[in-house]
């Protein structure tokens, strides 16, 4: 091959020839010589270049000149070859890579005299190459940093590597599981501790696609520890659809799998006694009604209700109460049989379901139970408590009708129970609704009207504080009836009464009417306490105003619908010269809900004049925050049952936090009921309610007239 033919093979192949002149043995100060355009792998201009080393080296980059200078000067030492790849910095700063492959030419004493080499632009490989092992590093490092699980394993299912996440969980460095089989790694088992069908790993193999098995696995570490994981494996394929392998990406859900066991159980237990709440209930009696129907097994089922829990609630507040039912619930599971069923239905309600029971021996359960709550004595603060309870019984057999009547049924049975003198237990019979039906309407018609003409009715107030803001004073008045003989009697008892048959539109009148009157009262007489308080001579406009009482009314979803109620609450305003700003009503979310239309409107022309609405029970309901957005309130009351044990429960707690910041987005102010004690009221503090309400913050004092 000639020369011309060496040349365009070297252009080809864009490379140029690399020549040097050896003066005195050193590479120093040696002559470079380019040829063929080969000064331009410098930034130079075309042409033919002799050029003195020194200034050839200037073009190296400072960092890779000595590794250069010793490369060359150590193949002319030895007389010799080398390759050699280094950088060069051009004059207008660019950066270039170049690879240069040389030997040494030597005389016959041999004495070093030159070099001759090629030498070529390698910047655009270097560039790739680069950007390759940034995305490898980049890769590594997301491997490392990802909070799941990472593992690779070959086709024989061998592990090949761990990411850091993975070597947490399972208790195995990546260096030490390579090679191993990946069951041996990533020990998999069902909930119960036994080892899965198959691998997941090894199934993806075998089905030759992704796998996602069943979500209650648990991974086994090295130490042996158990972790809940959810895990699903890929199968990684050539570039010609050869399996290579599998990845196994996996993560530890022991906190959502916690949590998803407590929603699960909050939705069929009573959060406060642990007991099944009345929707699981339900669910049992139902159960219990198609095995006596499709099996012929006689069942009995008691509903239990505590004849003086409301006394312990009154006069020492809720906390007392729930301690009582926390007590009781314990002690009531030691006394019956495994099978059994206890149940809380309600506030101071209790359910039993007796599985295979005949009548005869579940009426002498039932008896058991009550003489178990006659002598039990609870203690709070240095008071002695004892109870009573009414106990109704029916049978569940082939011939029961449905779930809804078997509970209505031992309603009543305990209604007969109580009315009959209480603490005792009555088995239901045929004329039982009848009768019932007929002492309730005739009971507490006759109650609740004689509760009108001889003014038993009493009202108290509770304060609602605000927290860490000032404000006018708010008060929650509450109705109760105050016979010439006996209790004080709660709304609890009255009020579903009084809306079953029609009297509660007139109670709410009653107390609006009340409230106005005393209302006007105390600002006419803070009034003039304030002016004979003013120095002598002062001007009206000088004397000091008093600060507003605002008086929050319950109003009933009855009254909601009562086209004349807004004319009968503006005349009780001009009457006793009550300012509109002063009274709040409060609706339930519930009431609002089952009267929605009818609610808009008489809300809005009441806001027109002044009025203030607070929502109560607010979270009860299953559209709560849709239907808020259509309602004109000023404050939310967050349900009680999400207060009460905010402090242990994380589920309320965020609830409670949900509904205030949402609140607070609307413009609205948020209210705690039943903050009970100091400890509650630390966290409704800590969450950023506008106000609490209970008897940490206030009692219930009677509403001076």
């Amino acid at each position: 091959m000639d020369f011309r033919h060496l040349r365009m093979a070297l252009d080809a192949a864009r490379m140029t020839i690399w020549d040097t002149f050896i003066h005195d043995g050193t590479v120093a100060s040696s002559t470079v010589n380019w040829q063929g355009g080969g000064q331009r792998l410098l930034g130079l201009p075309p042409g033919q270049l002799a050029q003195p080393f020194t200034d050839f080296l200037s073009y190296v980059h400072v960092d890779d000149r000595d590794a250069l200078v010793h490369t060359m000067q150590e193949a002319v030492d030895m007389c010799t070859g080398y390759e050699v790849e280094y950088r060069v910095v051009w004059d207008d700063a660019s950066l270039h890579w170049l690879a240069a492959k040389a030997h040494m030419l030597c005389n016959a004493h041999g004495a070093p005299t030159g070099t001759l080499g090629i030498i070529w632009d390698i910047t655009e490989r270097k560039l790739n190459e680069q950007a390759t092992a940034r995305d490898r590093e980049m890769a590594a490092v997301t491997l490392r940093a990802i909070g799941e699980g990472v593992i690779t394993i070959d086709p024989h299912g061998k592990t090949e590597y761990l990411n850091h996440t993975a070597e947490q969980l399972t208790g195995w460095r990546s260096d030490k599981a390579r090679g191993q089989d990946i069951a041996s790694i990533l020990r998999l088992t069902n909930e119960a501790g036994e080892p899965i069908a198959e691998h997941v790993a090894l199934q993806c193999l075998r089905l030759r696609q992704t796998v996602a098995p069943a979500s209650d696995n648990q991974l086994v570490t090295r130490e042996g520890r158990h972790i809940a994981v959810e895990e699903s494996a890929s199968p990684i394929w050539s570039d010609n659809g050869a399996l290579l392998g599998v990845v196994v990406v996996f993560r530890d859900v022991s906190h959502e799998r916690k949590l998803t066991r407590q929603l699960s159980w909050n939705a069929t237990h009573d959060t406060l006694t642990g007991l099944i709440n009345r929707r699981e209930f339900e669910v049992r009696i139902a159960e219990a009604l198609h095995s006596a129907k499709e099996e012929g097994h006689v069942h009995a089922m008691l509903y239990m209700d505590l004849d003086q829990f409301k006394i312990v609630n009154d006069t020492c507040g809720h906390a007392a109460g729930d301690q009582l039912l926390q007590l009781l619930a314990r002690m009531l599971q030691t006394q019956m049989r495994d099978s059994d069923v206890l149940a809380r239905l309600g506030g101071d309600e209790l359910g039993v379901l007796l599985p295979r029971c005949p009548t005869d021996q579940a009426r002498l359960i039932a008896e058991s139970l009550r003489q178990s709550i006659r002598n039990f004595r609870f203690v709070w603060q240095e008071r002695t408590f004892e109870l009573g309870v009414s106990i109704g019984m029916v049978e569940v057999t082939r011939h029961s009708k449905s779930m809804t009547e078997l509970l209505m049924a031992a309603d009543q049975a305990c209604y007969l129970a109580k009315e009959r003198g209480r603490n005792r237990v009555h088995v239901y019979r045929d004329a039982d609704q009848r009768l019932a039906r007929r002492l309730g309407e005739m009971q507490w018609v006759s109650r609740l009207n004689e509760a009108f003409e001889q003014q038993y009715f009493r009202l108290y107030t509770q304060p609602i504080v605000g927290l860490g803001q000032t404000g006018s004073e708010h008060l929650e008045v509450l109705i109760r009836i105050q016979p010439a003989k006996g209790d004080l009697i709660l709304p609890g008892a009255f009020i579903p009464a009084a809306e079953r048959y029609d009297l509660m539109t007139a109670i709410d009148r009653w107390v609006i009417r009340a409230v106005c009157r005393h209302a006007g009262a105390a600002a006419a007489a803070a009034a003039a306490a304030a002016a004979a308080a003013a120095p002598a001579g002062a001007p009206t406009a000088a004397i000091a105003p008093i600060a507003p009482i605002e008086y929050s009314i319950n109003l009933s979803g009855t009254s909601l619908g009562d086209d004349s109620l807004h004319d009968y609450i503006v005349e009780q305003f001009r009457e006793f010269n009550v300012a509109p700003q002063h009274i709040c009503f409060e609706i339930t979310e519930t009431a609002v809900i089952a009267n929605l239309i009818r609610a808009q409107e008489f809300m809005a022309k009441l806001k027109a004049l002044g009025c203030r609405f607070s929502l109560d029970d607010f979270g009860s309901g299953l559209s709560s925050f849709a239907y808020l957005k259509a309602l004109p309130v000023d404050f939310l009351k967050i349900d009680g049952v999400f207060i009460r044990d905010i402090a242990t429960n994380s589920i309320n707690r965020a609830m409670v936090k949900a509904i205030n910041e949402v609140g607070h987005v609307m413009g609205l102010r948020t209210v705690a009921e039943y903050v009970e004690d100091d400890t509650t009221l630390a966290v409704v503090r800590q969450l950023g309610l506008d106000y609490a309400q209970g008897y940490a913050v206030g009692t219930l004092q009677p509403l001076q007239s």
